[in-house]
């Protein structure tokens, strides 16, 4: 479990063998995740819809064209390469949306986009 220590100090240093998940196991949690994503994305829309604002109706439909890409990949099958990426981006779209919304709306991007978070019960930042 653990090495000798031969350089007079005090610390121990452990060896943890790391099991890498195989490919099915990387494609099944990339899929969890995508389905875990997507009912946020589609909460996310209704919101902005909400806004009546031509500014956030162009995101929106760039975030709907997502969205839609997303479920037509996970219904046809994708590869785990594709689902990884598709994960990331999705993540990042969120990631991202408060900065988004402070570019699109100076003024009222930042309390829009903390009222967003309050209404979809998460957090950006943890994407």
């Amino acid at each position: 479990m653990s090495e000798k220590n031969i350089e007079g100090n005090n610390i121990l240093l452990f060896t943890r063998s790391v099991k890498r998940p195989s490919p099915e196991e990387v494609a099944a949690i990339a899929a969890s995740d995508l389905y875990e994503l997507l009912p946020v994305y589609d909460r996310l829309i209704g919101l902005l819809r909400e806004t009546y604002d031509y500014e956030l109706d162009m995101l929106t439909d760039d975030i709907v064209l997502s969205v839609v890409r997303c479920r037509a990949a996970l219904a046809k099958g994708m590869d785990d390469q594709t689902s990884l990426k598709m994960v990331k981006e999705m993540r990042e779209g969120l990631r991202e949306m408060p900065k988004t919304l402070r570019s699109l709306l100076p003024g009222l991007g930042p309390r829009l986009g903390e009222s967003i978070e309050h209404k979809l019960g998460i957090r950006f930042s943890k994407y």
